[in-house]
């Protein structure tokens, strides 16, 4: 998953690194010898505008409306169509102007942060973005009956959004109280177009303590008007129509074929192209389910350019990517895997059956076996890259005696002799056995099999249950699973882990979907939002991982590089240690290479 952008890939939103600015030059303290994709310079000299790229996909996306979906595949097609206040510089991580003229005038108790807009901003229809768009996009975000429960998170402490002086180029955010990342949520948030998404003004209705009030009470009886906007806006067309997904970005969504491929095509008329190339007249992402034919693909020139989810058709069926006309990408992007166990689960409720799970786990094999060395075990959320990382905290190492003394700690033993173990819980004779929820990724199977296998020696019987990825998806969110395989892409600004680990997170479709609650985790959490003093929030944040840590609600696996080939006929491709590490709006071909033509 996608938002700190569930996968899932799920979103959160961190990571200052603490070991250089150009993270594509840095190796990944792993036993791979692979070596990374360096940053290449910049290459657009004689850049022109024309052809295509087509990019592959797993899966379809969920929606394309930012605010009301929490899913990688989206985020990584609607971050051409929608734009924010402020832009992530993908080299040096700092916050640059985009619909901003400049960095907001913040108070000195940090509660308000006031911008002054760009007065030729306009989305794809032509009709300027102001002020009126951006308390719109918060106010729909601030309804607590929209699809916006990870994102909403981030805005909690938002009291309220006003034009300054009535200037609808100036508008000041006031806070309840400080967030010491106000300024990332507020700058990075995906601005929507009120004459689209709001014609007959309704949300001007909303007072911000009308929001409050329903946010605190989540009654929608109490609020019709909130609750019918909601469906409104909640609706699947108002994602995937042009008629709806419009942003002032340099493309606009041009059809989305259901489970086939989404098409964007270049905005012509797009206000910042000095600034920002749009240089590929379209750009389509393709769906193909299976890797192996998406392989394929690649090679027969069908697909421009494709995330290797197999680590063996990297390495191996791949091997000399010259041959058709390929090149490779190795790059470190934020992001780490893990399996998710249900907490609120008979079985995983307890603490000590985690831990057991934990020590029954050979992540090192593992790593060896599917990833060929390229991937780096992990202990916490945070990635093993941040400063803000608890170098304290042990490796867990494959101790399958441990794991059997804590399973017979917690009450497991096979008390009929048919090799399971079991357990009297409620009153009723259990054994331990549990199914892992899987989407149809290949390599995530290889993985789950082998734990499957590993978990046997202990007396579990597990199996796996695979579903297509929105099915997959809509379990996870419902809680409806025992454990699964998943992972987090994480952002690279400063660490606030709230989103997937606060116990609030964990009611409804919330991030926290493996149902983590303890009350210490959740006063770290709240007290990491208010400090904004660095050296403190380092040490919040260590004293956290160490209750994760103890806690082992979800079982740490790896960080690993994410792998690309794509087409050699591109000039400009620069592979950033960033999520969605491609730009590909920056993507060029020479006029004798191009192959489509509109």
């Amino acid at each position: 998953m996608k938002r700190s952008n569930l996968i899932i890939l799920l979103v959160s939103a961190i990571v200052l690194f603490s070991c250089g600015r150009d993270k594509s030059t840095q190796n990944q303290n792993s036993n791979s010898s692979f070596p990374l994709t360096e940053l290449q310079p910049v290459d657009t000299t004689g850049a022109l505008t024309g052809d295509w790229i087509i990019r592959h996909e797993m899966s379809d996306a969920e929606k394309l409306n930012p605010i009301v979906t929490n899913d990688a595949t989206a985020s990584g097609i609607f971050l051409y169509i929608y734009e924010n206040l402020m832009d992530l510089d993908r080299v040096t991580y700092e916050l640059k102007p985009l619909i901003a003229k400049s960095l907001p005038e913040i108070s000195e108790d940090h509660l308000t942060y006031t911008y002054d807009l760009k007065e030729n901003v306009t989305f794809s229809d032509g009709v300027p973005l102001t002020g009126e768009d951006i308390i719109f996009t918060v106010k729909v975000i601030k309804n607590p009956f929209t699809d916006a429960q990870a994102y909403r998170n981030y805005f909690l402490d938002v009291k309220s959004v006003e034009l300054v002086n009535g200037n609808k180029y100036k508008v000041r955010f006031n806070m309840s109280k400080p967030y010491f990342r106000a300024i990332y949520s507020i700058s990075d948030m995906e601005i929507l177009p009120k004459h689209i998404l709001d014609k007959n003004n309704e949300t001007d209705k909303f007072s911000w303590e009308k929001l409050e009030e329903a946010l605190k009470s989540f009654d929608p009886v109490k609020y019709p008007e909130l609750q019918k906007y909601a469906d409104f806006i909640n609706k699947e067309e108002i994602s995937r129509s042009k008629e709806y997904v419009i942003g002032t970005g340099p493309y606009k969504l041009d059809k989305w074929v259901t489970g086939q491929s989404i098409t964007l095509v270049r905005n012509e008329n797009y206000w910042n192209r000095s600034d920002l190339p749009n240089y590929p007249q379209r750009l389509i992402f393709k769906t193909i389910k299976d890797q192996n034919a998406a392989v394929v693909a690649a090679k027969n020139k069908e697909l421009d350019q494709m995330q290797v989810i197999q680590p063996i058709d990297f390495v191996e069926n791949i091997k000399d990517p010259g041959q058709f006309s390929l090149k490779k990408a190795l790059v470190t992007e934020p992001s780490y895997n893990y399996i998710a166990w249900n907490n609120d689960h008979p079985i995983f409720s307890d603490k000590k059956v985690r831990w057991a799970m934990a020590y029954a786990i050979d992540r090192k094999s593992i790593v060896d076996k599917i990833v060929y060395g390229m991937g780096q075990n992990i202990q916490s959320h945070i990635f093993f890259k941040s400063k803000y990382l608890n170098s304290d905290l042990k490796e867990i190492p494959y101790d399958v005696d441990k794991a059997k003394t804590l399973l017979a700690e917690a009450g497991w033993k096979d008390s009929d002799g048919d090799g399971i173990l079991d357990k009297v819980i409620n009153g009723k004779k259990t054994d331990f056995k549990f199914t892992f929820t899987n989407n149809t990724n290949p390599k995530r199977k290889m993985v789950i099999l082998i734990l499957i296998e590993q978990l046997k020696q202990l007396g579990i019987e597990a199996g796996i249950q695979e579903y297509e990825w929105s099915v997959f998806l809509d379990k996870v969110k419902k809680h409806n699973y025992d454990a699964c395989f998943a992972g987090w892409q994480l952002s690279v600004t400063a660490d606030d882990p709230y989103q997937i680990w606060h116990s609030s997170q964990s009611i409804g479709e919330g991030s926290n979907f493996w149902s983590y609650k303890n009350p210490e985790s959740d006063k770290l959490l709240e007290e990491n939002r208010l400090t904004f003093d660095d050296v403190k929030r380092k040490e919040i944040l260590d004293k956290w991982q160490q209750v994760i840590y103890d806690d082992q609600p979800v079982t740490f696996l790896w960080s690993e590089p994410v792998r690309y080939v794509y087409s050699e006929r591109y000039k400009n491709a620069r592979w950033y240690a960033y999520p969605d590490s491609p730009l590909l709006n920056e993507w060029w071909v020479p006029a004798n290479r191009q192959m489509y033509k509109d």
